[in-house]
């Protein structure tokens, strides 16, 4: 019984500490129109995301993601391009940020986005 009790607490206590390194960051559209966002998503262990969404205006949009990640703003051809299941770290894109425990409860505007970055695709 106390190897059950044992096990429990420990697995327990990993699922908190797991839980714990992950961050919330939202992104907010601080235009006066709706806002195409495409976030791609890499995360430490290894899983790939692509979110894409219509932001109206004054909306928010949050993540909860692990420290480490990279989030990847894509424009229109490296969304495309990652839709079709290619790897848009093989283009040698840079992310935008890899979250860190400082990025924590961070809100990015979308106008402090470069609008005008060129995709290397």
């Amino acid at each position: 019984m106390k190897n059950i009790a044992l096990f429990i607490s420990i697995l327990l206590f990993a699922f908190s500490v797991n839980a714990q390194d992950n961050i919330n960051i939202s992104f907010s559209n601080d235009y006066q129109d709706v806002y195409h966002l495409s976030l791609i998503i890499y995360t430490p262990e290894g899983k790939i995301q692509t979110r894409v969404s219509n932001l109206n205006p004054d909306q928010i949009k949050a993540y909860s993601l692990p420290v480490n990640t990279e989030i990847y703003i894509a424009d229109w051809k490296q969304e495309a391009f990652a839709m079709k299941g290619n790897d848009i770290k093989s283009t040698g894109v840079k992310p935008y940020i890899v979250l860190k425990d400082s990025d924590a409860k961070r809100t990015i505007k979308l106008s402090s986005i470069d609008q005008n970055r060129k995709s290397s695709l």
